[in-house]
């Protein structure tokens, strides 16, 4: 009676290791780019959400409502302090955001006066934008116009 013996050879699996090492380089680098992008496309959805809600408060409160940005955050607040577009001890803080690893704020490109989006309480705003990049260079612009529409383009 003779045994059947089942399983892989070493040959076998080597190449079966081999084939999927040189699919793993080959799908890496495009993962991880697309991983970078959806950190920006999030941190730009986030930052315009966050623009709306600043913009509702505005109307809500029917105070001025700012966001001050700093290369890897910002913040939400009721600017009524003595400095105004910069959040100062007392005023009330609706938000505070850190950006995710790798995005960043262009202050260099931010139009805002004072490197703040100021929403006032009749739902206009002063116009500006700010543009977040990747570490490719990669961007996002997010404009406020003076009605306060909130708008999101690539920056390239």
């Amino acid at each position: 009676m003779v045994r059947r013996m089942e399983g892989f050879t070493l040959i076998e699996a080597l190449m079966a290791i081999s084939i999927f090492i040189i699919l793993s380089a080959i799908a890496t680098p495009s993962l991880l780019s697309w991983r970078q992008s959806a950190k920006l496309r999030g941190a730009a959805a986030n930052l315009k959400g966050d623009m709306q809600l600043a913009r509702l408060k505005a109307i809500q409160e029917n105070y001025t409502v700012a966001i001050h940005f700093s290369t890897n955050s910002y913040q939400i607040f009721k600017d009524d302090g003595p400095t105004p577009g910069e959040y100062d001890p007392g005023e009330e803080l609706y938000g505070d955001r850190t950006l995710p690893a790798g995005v960043k704020i262009d202050l260099a490109k931010t139009t805002f006066s004072g490197e703040s989006a100021r929403f006032k309480g009749r739902a206009t705003a002063a116009p500006g934008s700010t543009v977040l990049v990747d570490p490719k260079g990669t961007g996002k612009k997010v404009t406020v116009s003076g009605l306060g529409k909130i708008t999101v383009t690539s920056e390239n």
